[in-house]
């Protein structure tokens, strides 16, 4: 029988109500409505309303708008679920002998993804770390640096806020992000550098080939979102011979729509509706923080230079 527990969640500063339990987010009383609601497939669930979609494929993700409005999302070898057309329903269920980290790990950032964007909202691709009380999202395509650079920001004191994935919501005085699983992603290079003691109580994950680890004891972020002082997109590689060449540029005009609109999450739903609030949301956001232009030498020699470049942009 279906398991008919269930848990109550705060996270991305949503009440999330899960038959799942979960390990990365924090349990709640919140007396709201849960935003979203995570159950467990029932035997025969997918073969009925995926008929077609199920077999392996060359992607490694699949993602499939059904009649009804439904999101059919399937990521090999860890799970597949499908989320309601008003987005607050997710029914999910394992694939293989996926281990439950690397399960509940991927769970929350595509299914809660789909769900937002299905509820019109747009989350970025991002990781964020706070100083003294100022949140700062690194924005960049998988592989640019974000979870290294987090990394040598954390050993150096910074509170990790969230990564993968940033949610924000809008106030009068600014813009909130909001904390998502406290769990971080790092090869392991970089990891037993940065945050040695931490990575010893991890897990492989196997979708991204990375350690998935507590960087250290979950951090009590503001429940209301933490101000974001700002956004840095991390560009190509700076390949100067020599001295390592940082540099570190704000973006202004149609620069800042282009970057916010490519950092944006669940890119494989496309709509015209979606395009549309795509943009008013680059828009507002662009209105709202600074964003900027990180070029580096992807060395480790060069970091120390770009997180101070980084704390200048918090404290000019």
């Amino acid at each position: 029988m279906p398991n008919t527990v269930r848990h109550k969640y705060c996270v991305y500063g949503l009440v999330v109500e899960s038959e799942l339990r979960l390990s990365s987010v924090q349990s709640c009383c919140d007396e709201r409505a849960p935003a979203i609601s995570i159950t467990e497939a029932p035997d025969g669930f997918f073969a009925q309303r995926a008929a077609g979609l199920r077999q392996d494929s060359e992607e490694w993700i699949r993602h499939v708008v059904l009649d009804d409005g439904s999101v059919y999302v399937r990521v090999n070898g860890i799970f597949e679920t499908i989320v309601t057309a008003d987005g607050r329903g997710v029914a999910s269920a394992k694939l293989g002998t996926v281990d439950d980290r690397t399960f509940e790990a991927n769970l929350v950032t595509f299914a809660l993804t789909t769900s937002l964007t299905l509820q019109g909202e747009e989350c970025l691709h991002a990781t964020v770390v706070a100083f003294d009380g100022k949140a700062i999202g690194l924005l960049g395509s998988s592989g640019a640096g974000k979870s290294t650079l987090s990394a040598c920001l954390l050993a150096q004191g910074a509170l990790l806020i969230t990564d993968d994935m940033l949610r924000v919501t809008f106030a009068s005085d600014g813009v909130l992000a909001h904390s998502g699983p406290y769990r971080l992603k790092l090869f392991d290079d970089s990891s037993r550098r940065f945050l040695p003691d931490a990575v010893m109580q991890g897990s492989f994950n196997e979708l991204s080939g990375k350690t998935m680890f507590e960087p250290s004891s979950p951090s009590t972020a503001e429940p209301r979102g933490t101000p974001l002082a700002a956004l840095v997109w991390l560009g190509e590689e700076e390949t100067h011979s020599g001295d390592p060449m940082v540099s570190i540029q704000r973006l202004a005009g149609i620069e800042r729509v282009k970057t916010l609109t490519r950092s944006t999450m669940n890119i494989r739903y496309v709509t015209p509706e979606r395009l549309t609030r795509q943009l008013r949301f680059a828009e507002q956001m662009a209105r709202a923080v600074p964003i900027f232009s990180l070029r580096y030498p992807r060395d480790y020699a060069a970091l120390p230079e770009v997180a101070e470049a980084l704390r200048r942009v918090l404290n000019p």
